[in-house]
């Protein structure tokens, strides 16, 4: 069972201070959806919210979407809830963490209404299994000592003396070298070769003479080969053209994997940004930019990620007083070329600046 939301152990703590003692194990889901609830009941959203985070996190745990960890942070907490749930089940999970550090690290207080979109958030500690049983600690138990083994005989000196293993590599070298000798002066001479026969001289043919047979030829190779190998194997160089396009064009999905070595953040951005545009997907580009900007301005207009595009457009325009048109252009409308691409970039950081 998970103990705290972090590496920190004053993350479930009694009191969720630096110098609280070492934290106990968190209970199960319903024990802490219960002490949310009262808490929240008499208006103490500092506990509410602490409380309501580790039920979500103890019913992901007990439900089997996240591994049982020792210690996990509360950003930890989002981003593995990022890589198993839906999106629009994961993106509310990031202002509940960011709010849960500041709360109980930060020294803030909580609001009613970041308890209630926590809340509205939690669909996983109610129906949450109850949780294993955990393991019983076995004592430790002193293991017999090995007996020890004999004590291998002493080498002799002579086999141990490096000029003894010098003089016998002399001696055999010296060997392979006389006998090499001896064979080559007693090697018999060998007879002495006869005269090559007299060939006839060549024959001078004419220039206009024509060969049948001889040229260059007007057929092409499939009229040459057998009909089942000629297109067979032309057959097979499509496919094999095919399926090479294919793969090479394919998009798999992203994994996760750590790096060798640690890359400086703007050499990072700078070679992602220099294979997006080799690539020239627009869209997929724009996609994520938008991605992005709707999962940091969507909980500043008390948004879902249920609601629908107009809506998202509508209570943009309003908040921001602009018109609707150009909002729904930047969030939503079609980018063909890279003009388009840099327009809708600019627009989305306008949006976000302007909405602080």
């Amino acid at each position: 069972m998970s103990p705290d939301l972090g590496k920190r152990p004053e993350v479930n703590g009694s009191d969720g201070r630096a110098d609280a003692p070492a934290p106990p194990r968190l209970g199960p889901a319903a024990e802490h959806r219960a002490a949310s609830e009262a808490a929240a009941a008499r208006r103490d959203f500092d506990t509410a919210l602490r409380e309501r985070f580790r039920a979500v996190l103890r019913g992901l745990e007990q439900n089997g979407t996240l591994e049982v960890r020792r210690s996990r942070t509360a950003q930890e907490t989002a981003d593995d809830a990022s890589t198993t749930l839906p999106l629009e089940s994961a993106t509310p999970l990031h202002p509940a963490a960011g709010s849960f550090d500041e709360v109980v690290y930060g020294g803030r207080r909580a609001t009613e209404d970041e308890y209630r979109h926590l809340e509205y958030a939690d669909h996983y500690s109610a129906a949450a299994p109850p949780p294993a049983p955990e393991p019983a600690e076995r004592p430790e138990v002193e293991s017999p000592r090995r007996r020890r083994r004999r004590a291998r005989p002493e080498v002799p000196r002579l086999l141990r003396n490096p000029r003894f293993w010098g003089a016998l590599a002399a001696a055999i070298a010296i060997g392979f070298l006389l006998y090499a000798l001896l064979q080559g002066c007693g090697a018999p001479t060998s007879p002495p070769q006869p005269p090559p026969p007299e060939l006839p001289p060549p024959t001078d043919y004419p220039d206009d003479i024509d060969f049948p047979g001889f040229g260059p030829g007007s057929d092409s190779i499939f009229s040459r080969l057998p009909a089942p190998p000629a297109f067979g194997g032309l057959q097979l160089l499509i496919a094999a053209a095919v399926l090479v396009w294919w793969r090479a064009r394919r998009r798999g999905a992203l994994v996760g994997e750590p790096r060798p070595v640690e890359v400086r953040a703007n050499e990072l951005l700078a070679g992602q940004a220099a294979l997006y545009r080799r690539s020239g997907d627009h869209e997929h580009l724009a996609a994520t930019l938008r991605r992005a900007t709707l999962r940091r301005v969507r909980p500043r207009l008390g948004l879902h990620p249920q609601d629908g595009q107009e809506r998202v457009v509508a209570v943009l325009a309003a908040r921001l007083g602009a018109e609707p048109a150009p909002l729904y252009a930047a969030l939503y409308g079609p980018v063909p070329d890279a003009a388009t691409l840099d327009h809708v970039a600019t627009h989305l950081d306008l949006i976000e600046a302007e909405l602080g």
